[in-house]
């Protein structure tokens, strides 16, 4: 595994260069999910990607803490990503990372940008992805109203600790279509 300083060289060499990347994550012995996309920003302890998935779709943005990141890759796929990116246009880029964030930071940035949230908590087996609308920052936990993948919202929002986020993702075609055909969402707690 890498150094930290060597992995923040390379994301920056990265956004710099505008290639696609390849980023492998472990935290501690735990080997987390590969992301596949363009660096866009770094800021802090996080980093920001136009995500890519199914090889060549840019869907939405993923925010992943820097120091899961255990490789960073190229991922040109002898040319194929370069040819069928070049051919299928990348969208514009809408999110920028704030400035030094914490978790609450990027909940709250992410919050801004999409109504739901995708937050992933890698090391929880039982719920390894919650969705939903961000309706509390706390100075510890966050609240969230959780909608499930046939678009029913809970009826009140859960708290969570801010550090069992591993990764933070909106703006994706699977929340774009919950927040569409799901449910209407329950008006906000008070």
């Amino acid at each position: 595994m890498r150094d930290h300083e060597q992995i923040q060289a390379e994301l920056r060499d990265a956004a710099e260069s505008g290639s696609p990347v390849r980023l492998e994550r472990r935290r501690g012995k735990w080997q987390l999910e590969n992301v596949y996309g363009y660096v866009l920003d770094m800021a802090g302890d996080w980093v920001a990607l136009h995500k890519r998935v199914d090889g060549v779709y840019i869907d939405g943005y993923s925010v992943i803490r820097v120091g899961d990141v255990a490789r960073v890759k190229p991922d040109h796929r002898n040319g194929y990503v370069d040819r069928a990116m070049d051919a299928l246009g990348r969208p514009n880029v809408t999110y920028s990372l704030p400035a030094n964030p914490t978790t609450r930071d990027i909940l709250r940035s992410a919050a801004d940008h999409s109504l739901l949230t995708c937050i992933h908590l890698e090391m929880d087996v039982n719920d390894p992805m919650i969705v939903g609308r961000i309706t509390g920052l706390g100075a510890r936990k966050y609240d969230l109203q959780f909608i499930d993948a046939s678009g029913v919202w809970d009826p009140e929002p859960d708290r969570w600790w801010y550090g069992e986020a591993t990764r933070v993702e909106f703006g994706d075609r699977y929340s774009a279509a919950l927040e569409r055909f799901g449910d209407p969402p329950p008006p906000r707690p008070r």
